[in-house]
């Protein structure tokens, strides 16, 4: 399970930050359908924003380490910047991944609570 774990923690996403960036960047997308390409004025700064938010999302809400989160954030940005929506859909796999690994965590804090509970009860009787 370890094993599991490090390799979620390393090359995964979190959920919230991969569907955020994958709805805005579809929508970036029509914009630069409409215009032509014309409007990537504006969805470069839009995607270097969205990397900065997606970093500071990794470090503190998925417990990545300051490196590591910075190269996700900026990778996440640089996808979201490209004017087209085939990039967002390769961070489909790495938000299941990073699912897992909250899924892994959330179930380890649930079996822990329950066997702190038993202790406390086998102490009562």
């Amino acid at each position: 399970m370890e094993k599991v774990k490090s390799f979620s923690q390393m090359f995964g996403i979190h959920p919230i930050v991969a569907f955020s960036l994958f709805t805005i960047d579809w929508m970036l997308f029509g914009s630069e359908l409409v215009t032509l390409g014309t409007n990537w004025i504006i969805t470069a700064p839009i995607g270097l924003l969205l990397g900065i938010a997606a970093m500071f999302v990794q470090r503190y809400g998925f417990k990545d380490e300051l490196g590591v989160a910075i190269g996700k954030g900026l990778l996440l940005g640089l996808l979201t910047a490209i004017p087209t929506a085939l990039p967002s859909l390769g961070m489909i796999p790495f938000a299941a991944i990073g699912a897992v690994k909250l899924l892994s965590s959330k179930s380890a804090e649930v079996i822990d609570i329950s066997a702190n509970k038993q202790l406390v009860n086998a102490d009562l009787k």
